[in-house]
């Protein structure tokens, strides 16, 4: 029987609004538990955990990335968005698990990166070895370099992991060449969600894992896959988006643009029974992150202001109502 069919069998399952109350568990799957003594925690043993998992009366599990991975940035470099990394298992695997975990009433939820790849990404490679202009580098975002010769950065954005957002790439002679854009490590390459063919990539992943019977995904980053690169003379100097204005026009962050993206992806969402859902990691000013939980898109977003919240019923309250 598959996933989907055990879920099928459980009204639970079919109840659209499962996840309203529900109480989720994140798993780090490389330190969660390791079955097969090789020292990294793997899918099998996962699954070798649902008693376990099933005796804390959870709703669900959030899985931290387990794709190939060179671990830049704890998994969240994606060199495959649609396989398991070998040193934790197979897709068998991880359709083994899904099926124990919702045998045993616990829905799944998994991280999605769709700000950046990891530089490993074939897609990448493809763009470093194919000339400027090519259809193969305009799927990530590549300029051409200041100085006489190029060999200054294209502006002085910063990235959250270094000094700056540019990294210079080598022509496929060697040579120096054009810089490529990342907010995060210079091994994480950002895509560009201009291009058609990755949004087309990235739903076609959604519907992968959905069809395996995934239930619902962690957006990572979801504030910054829009960019408006016509301004790159404008200076970004802080990347504290809690801080930006509230006009959706930022040239990095929270643009209005992105919202497109997640209608799509809530159309994809709707093509099951019960939808499938999702979460916003958009670390955005209040109002600016509801947007993102508009029924028409992802449905949810954390609510990043409990963080700074004094440890106060009085003031969670607070937060969560105005939130």
């Amino acid at each position: 029987m598959t996933s989907s069919e055990t879920a099928s069998n459980n009204s639970k399952f079919n109840d659209p609004n499962w996840w309203r109350q529900a109480a989720i568990y994140q798993i780090y799957p490389r330190s969660f538990k390791d079955s097969n003594g090789d020292g990294i925690g793997d899918i099998n043993g996962i699954t070798s955990q649902v008693d376990y998992l099933k005796s804390l009366s959870l709703d669900a599990v959030w899985l931290s990335p387990f794709y190939p991975s060179a671990l830049a940035d704890g998994g969240y470099d994606v060199d495959d968005y649609r396989d398991v990394d070998p040193k934790l298992g197979t897709l068998a695997d991880f359709d083994q698990m899904i099926t124990a975990l919702h045998d045993a009433g616990i829905k799944v939820f998994i991280d999605i990166v769709p700000n950046h790849s990891s530089d490993r990404h074939l897609w990448f490679k493809a763009a470093l070895s194919s000339p400027v202009g090519s259809k193969e580098r305009d799927r990530y975002i590549f300029r051409d370099g200041l100085g006489e010769n190029g060999e200054l950065p294209p502006n002085d954005w910063p990235s959250h992991f270094a000094p700056s957002a540019w990294t210079r790439s080598n022509n496929p002679d060697g040579t120096p060449g054009q810089w490529y854009l990342h907010l995060f490590a210079p091994e994480q390459p950002d895509w560009n969600w201009d291009n058609p063919e990755v949004e087309a990539d990235f739903l076609k992943t959604l519907r992968f894992w959905a069809d395996r019977g995934v239930d619902g995904f962690r957006v990572d980053v979801a504030h910054a896959l829009k960019k408006d690169l016509s301004k790159l003379n404008k200076k970004h100097a802080s990347l504290d988006t809690m801080k930006m204005s509230s006009s959706g026009r930022d040239v990095l962050f929270d643009r209005n643009e992105v919202h497109e993206v997640y209608r799509a992806w809530r159309k994809v969402f709707d093509e099951y029974d019960p939808p499938r859902v999702a979460v916003a990691e958009a670390y955005v000013p209040a109002k600016r992150r509801m947007l993102y939980a508009r029924e028409d898109e992802l449905g949810q977003a954390f609510n990043f202001d409990l963080m700074l919240t004094p440890y106060k019923a009085s003031k969670f309250k607070k937060v969560i109502s105005d939130f």
